[in-house]
């Protein structure tokens, strides 16, 4: 398959609707969410994935790098029960369960978050939702009801679960209405179309991505990285940028980094990478 090193070929849709920050202006905080095990007392049902921890770890151990040598401020790790709904909830959803800015926990207290899970999405109403390591708030952390990202410090999310990121839900407004306001500093959903595949794979294919992605190509290697074809279905890794030109959400996609943050403007409208063709269970071709 040509296309997966064909970066050229990537293609984008702008639903309407670079600033260049230094690297010495930004924080640099990193959560990492690794929810392995379900089934049990006081966990969510779904199937155990040993395999979910350990691609956590492969970013925490990239960012802590980073750390070690003075270009990383802070990693935290929330493993299996200490990844909670509320710590995904914003106030504009639910002002009593809210605690995505909570320090060193919330997914809005971090400017870069990775997270390992099972997923889902509805096409009406259009949302996706992860699937939570605790029963504790809710099993599922969803677009719709519990996220407003960026109010708080994230930047980039990279989200490895199932339908994710479907292009059904994104051309329904389900992820730039849900997940964005026009004030947010949120500007970087990397995300599944469909179903992914899952294995040993994900932890090289992400320590490739994290590595390659410090500077530049944060959207762009993520769908390098992470897009598989398969002989009956294929993985179909997706970014969806919000901001506030096709410029600017470009400039993110192709040139943003770990250490390279975009400033994509007001979050007004977004773009859709994908790789054509791709063709996964549980959402239409790309």
């Amino acid at each position: 398959m040509t296309l997966r090193k064909q970066t050229q070929q990537w293609l984008s849709a702008a639903l309407a609707g670079a600033l260049l920050l230094p690297a010495a202006a930004l924080a640099n905080e990193t959560h990492v969410y690794g929810i392995a095990s379900f089934g049990g007392a006081g966990q969510c049902n779904a199937d155990s994935h040993s395999v979910h921890t350990k691609t956590a770890a492969v970013v925490a151990n990239y960012f802590n790098n980073l750390k070690n040598n003075g270009l990383w401020s802070d990693v935290q790790t929330l493993n299996n029960s200490s990844a909670r709904a509320d710590l995904w909830t914003d106030a504009a959803k639910s002002a009593t369960q809210a605690k995505d800015t909570l320090a060193n926990a919330g997914v809005d207290d971090a400017d870069v978050f990775f997270v390992h899970t099972h997923g889902g999405h509805n096409e009406s109403p259009a949302r996706s939702w992860l699937v939570m390591g605790s029963n504790v708030d809710s099993c599922s952390a969803v677009t719709d009801t519990h996220m407003r990202l960026g109010n708080g410090k994230l930047n980039i999310a990279v989200v490895k679960a199932c339908q994710s990121g479907n292009i059904e839900v994104w051309e329904n407004g389900g992820y730039r209405q849900q997940l964005v306001t026009s004030t947010s500093g949120f500007s970087m959903w990397n995300a599944f179309h469909g179903d992914s595949s899952c294995g040993n794979k994900v932890k090289r294919y992400l320590d490739d991505y994290v590595e390659s992605s410090r500077s530049d190509g944060v959207g762009e290697n993520w769908i390098d990285e992470a897009y598989d074809w398969g002989i009956r279905k294929d993985d179909c890794p997706v970014s969806i940028v919000f901001g506030a030109t096709k410029a600017q959400r470009v400039a993110m996609f192709e040139a943003g980094g770990w250490r390279d943050r975009k400033n994509t403007g007001s979050k007004t409208a977004s773009s859709y990478f994908y790789v054509s063709g791709c063709d996964p269970e549980n959402g239409r071709s790309l």
